[in-house]
């Protein structure tokens, strides 16, 4: 579970387009540092709410991934944030270490597996077989967590709606 929920991302990059500073974002609510609020905002300019959810990790990605990433870093001569932010990946770091196993050991290190995947996936078959069917008080519990999550995001599409009427409207009369 990630360390800040989807609410509290709507809240603070809610904030920041309202016009208050990273920084001094960061510092109130106890972020580690601004360039995190930063990369919530772009996530979000980029993919809208759905950037702010909290992304669950992919454990391998393949090597013709991974060498597509890294050619579009080469060729736009983009910025390790930059490219994880046009990937949709959760690390800009992933992609640093990515370029050293290339630099090192060429297309086979891109190609490196971590553990043994084979054993995990077929755990992970037979815990689903038997797991048991939710309840309907569970089914319902996640309804309305659901509900309340969609009900957040509306709110906060207004708010974002309004705010950008108004700045369009301070914007135009600025002119």
């Amino acid at each position: 579970m990630s360390k800040f929920d989807l609410e509290f991302r709507i809240k603070v990059v809610t904030e920041y387009l309202a016009g208050k500073g990273s920084t001094s974002l960061a510092k109130k609510y106890g972020v580690s540092n601004d360039s995190v609020v930063l990369g919530w905002v772009h996530r979000f300019e980029q993919r809208g709410i759905a950037g702010l959810k909290a992304r669950s990790m992919v454990s391998e990605y393949s090597s013709q991934f991974k060498v597509d990433v890294l050619n579009w870093r080469k060729q736009n001569q983009a910025s390790l944030p930059v490219t994880a932010l046009h990937f949709n990946l959760s690390s800009p770091s992933t992609i640093w270490q990515w370029e050293r196993r290339f630099q090192e050991a060429g297309i086979a290190g891109l190609e490196r597996k971590r553990g043994n995947q084979k054993i995990m996936a077929k755990h992970k078959q037979r815990n689903r077989k038997t797991a048991k069917p939710q309840s309907s008080a569970e089914e319902l519990k996640q309804l309305k967590q659901e509900n309340q999550m969609l009900k957040i995001e509306n709110e906060f599409l207004k708010k974002l709606d309004a705010l950008a009427r108004k700045k369009s409207k301070h914007t135009n009369s600025s002119n």
